[in-house]
C-alpha cells in the first residue's frame, strides 16, 4: 500500500488546498492530510477548528484521513509507513519552498517529497489572501469550501 502525507496549517482551508489534496490523493492508496501544529507560530483559527473544518471540506474525496500532529512531519511519515509527502506549488517562490524542504526531508527520513501543481483556476488563491480579504472586508466565499465558509467568517471577521 502506497502511503502520503500532505500537511499545511490550513489557516484557513481553501478550495485551492482541497484541489492539491484531490491531485494527491491519486498517487497513493491512503493519505494523511495534516494539521501542522507549529507552537512559535500564532494562528487566527484554533487548531481543532482548521480540523474540524479541514475534514468537512475533503470528506468526499475517500482515501484521505485528516490529523493534527505537532512534531517534525518526517517523524509523522514514518509513523504511518508513508513513502511520499506531497506539497502542491503554485509558483517559484512555492518551488523554492519545496526544493528546501526536499533537501531537508532527506536528511531525516527515506521517503521522497514530491509536488503537486496547483490548477489554474486555484493557483492564485491562498491562506494569507483569504485572511487578508477578511482584514480588509472583502467578500473571500469564491476561494473557500462553502462547507466551511461560515466558520471561517466566525473567526475572520469577528
Amino acid at each position: 500500500m502506497r502511503i502520503g502525507v500532505f500537511a499545511g496549517s490550513f489557516c484557513p482551508v481553501t478550495k485551492g488546498h482541497v484541489d492539491a489534496i484531490r491531485q494527491a490523493a491519486r498517487l497513493v492508496d491512503k493519505l494523511y492530510v495534516v494539521v501542522g501544529v507549529n507552537a512559535d507560530k500564532q494562528y487566527v483559527i484554533p487548531q481543532d477548528a482548521r480540523l474540524s473544518m479541514l475534514k468537512k471540506a475533503i470528506e468526499h474525496i475517500e482515501n484521505v484521513e485528516a490529523v493534527s500532529y505537532g512534531g517534525m512531519m518526517t517523524d509523522f511519515c514514518k509513523c504511518v509507513g508513508a513513502t511520499v509527502m506531497i506539497k502542491s506549488i503554485r509558483n517559484a517562490m512555492d518551488l523554492q519552498s519545496v526544493i528546501d524542504l526536499y533537501d531537508i526531508n532527506k536528511r531525516y527520513w527515506e521517503g521522497e517529497t514530491v509536488f503537486v501543481v496547483g490548477t489554474k483556476e486555484y493557483r492564485h488563491v491562498s491562506s494569507s489572501l483569504v485572511r487578508e480579504l477578511a482584514k480588509l472586508g472583502q467578500d473571500f466565499s469564491d476561494f473557500v469550501p462553502e462547507c466551511c465558509l461560515d466558520e471561517i467568517k466566525k473567526y475572520l471577521c469577528g
